[in-house]
């Protein structure tokens, strides 16, 4: 083709010869390097219209709609109605009286933005930037080359090259002979985006295997508990702060208490004075894996070693660090042979597996846990330690009336979360539920 026309974009003679571009790429960069053909990157900007754009496109200027809902009181206009009539004022296609906005002109003109829309490339550069800035267009780059036979190349024969061995050509053994098309590793091919896990189910996943790997079995729970499992059975006063509305999402209904609540009843009234039924039959949504932990434990003879990664529901101010809906890692190692140096010894081997070497694990105070201490991770960004959750031994009050032994549990509550944000060296553990398609396409995979 190329000795008929000398010169073409690598994206034209892949149309007319029916090949993917990035194949013609890759047959002229080892044709150059035989000097065959002289090879050009030309990298194009071009813009493409998002999400919004295409809606405007479809059903017209947002300014030009709002304009068949006039008259409007200015003080009972929602958000996307503003930022309409701010732009229907501007151009005179409206005005406020009395408190209202009252339509000015009958039939509005076409305007650049609605050519544009239609043809991004013909538009002027003010009118592109209006659209950027109302986020109908996004910039894109296109990476093409421009191909131009040499001297050498007009000369060259035509000689057929294998780029693939089939399964048929080694059976057959046509292969031998042939000329084989050379390749370098090193040589610049558009760039591919195959399915890939999001980041939270890899690293749920990987936190899934360091506890396999040691020996645990995993458990799950209901997303909706009893108050009775989520806080009575964990030795949690009736009266405790946590409990309130500001901190847990109480739901309609009660539930019904397992046969030895009496168990726990009696420890609560023997330390805390008072214990009700109907305060324990609440339904809520589980602030922690723990209400897991608990329910596990009476079905449980020593020794064994549960973990649990599923969601909790808090109702937290939501912030660089705290969500109200999020993933905490828990587990619990049930003998008569652990201590508090075998839970620092869990915790160090599962951090040191993910990668985290500057830890500190300090003392704390938790209603079911005695000791207890917390767990943070130094954060470069912000140059501070960020709490990674708690852990601690089980008070007797919570581990006797479960299971009926005097045994020490090892517990811990990781927030999930946060772990993952460390992990992906983030900012914000908002950004893990962003959808950031170009974070998420470039991402490094931790394996």
């Amino acid at each position: 083709m190329l000795k008929k026309v000398k010169r073409a974009k690598a994206s034209e003679i892949a149309k007319k010869m029916k090949l993917k571009p990035d194949a013609v790429a890759r047959i002229a960069y080892s044709l150059s390097k035989k000097g065959y053909v002289d090879l050009r990157k030309i990298e194009e900007k071009y813009f493409e219209l998002t999400k919004e754009g295409k809606e405007v496109l479809k059903k017209g200027l947002p300014e030009k709609r709002i304009l068949s809902k006039l008259p409007l009181e200015v003080k009972k206009l929602s958000e996307k109605e503003k930022i309409a009539v701010s732009w229907a004022l501007k151009r005179k296609w409206a005005e406020i009286k009395g408190g209202k906005i009252v339509r000015v002109v009958e039939k509005p003109p076409i305007v650049d933005e609605e050519i544009a829309l239609r043809d991004p490339s013909r538009a002027g550069k003010k009118t592109l930037e209006i659209l950027k800035r109302r986020k109908w267009v996004r910039e894109k780059k296109r990476v093409d080359y421009e191909i131009e036979i040499t001297e050498k190349g007009e000369k060259a024969k035509i000689e057929e090259e294998i780029t693939q061995i089939t399964p048929e050509m080694l059976i057959t053994g046509s292969w031998r002979g042939k000329k084989f098309l050379s390749y370098s590793p090193s040589d610049k091919v558009p760039e591919r985006y195959p399915g890939r896990f999001h980041p939270l189910t890899e690293i749920i996943e990987k936190v899934r295997r360091i506890f396999l790997e040691l020996g645990f079995r995993e458990a799950r729970g209901e997303y909706i508990e009893s108050a009775f499992w989520n806080f009575d059975a964990l030795f949690v006063p009736q009266d405790h702060p946590a409990r309130e509305m500001q901190d847990t999402f109480y739901v309609e209904g009660s539930a019904k208490l397992p046969e030895f609540y009496k168990n726990v009843e009696k420890v609560h009234k023997r330390f805390w004075g008072k214990w009700t039924k109907e305060e324990a039959s609440k339904l809520l949504l589980r602030t922690h894996t723990t209400a897991v932990s608990a329910r596990i434990l009476t079905k449980l003879k020593p020794p064994a070693k549960i973990f649990t990664v599923d969601k909790v529901f808090r109702n937290e101010t939501i912030d660089y660090k705290h969500l109200a809906e999020f993933h905490q890692v828990e587990g619990i190692v049930f003998s008569k042979d652990v201590s508090l140096k075998h839970l620092f010894g869990y915790l160090k081997h599962f951090f040191s597996k993910l990668g985290f070497e500057k830890i500190r694990i300090r003392p704390s105070y938790f209603p079911y846990t005695e000791p207890s201490a917390e767990i943070d991770v130094w954060f470069e960004p912000k140059k501070s330690w960020i709490e990674l959750g708690g852990a601690g031994i089980f008070r007797r009050e919570v581990v006797e009336p479960l299971t009926g032994y005097d045994y020490p549990v090892l517990a811990w509550g990781l927030g999930l979360e946060r772990i993952a944000m460390l992990y992906y060296g983030l900012e914000d553990v908002r950004e893990l539920y962003k959808s950031d398609i170009e974070w998420l396409r470039r991402r490094e995979v931790f394996i």
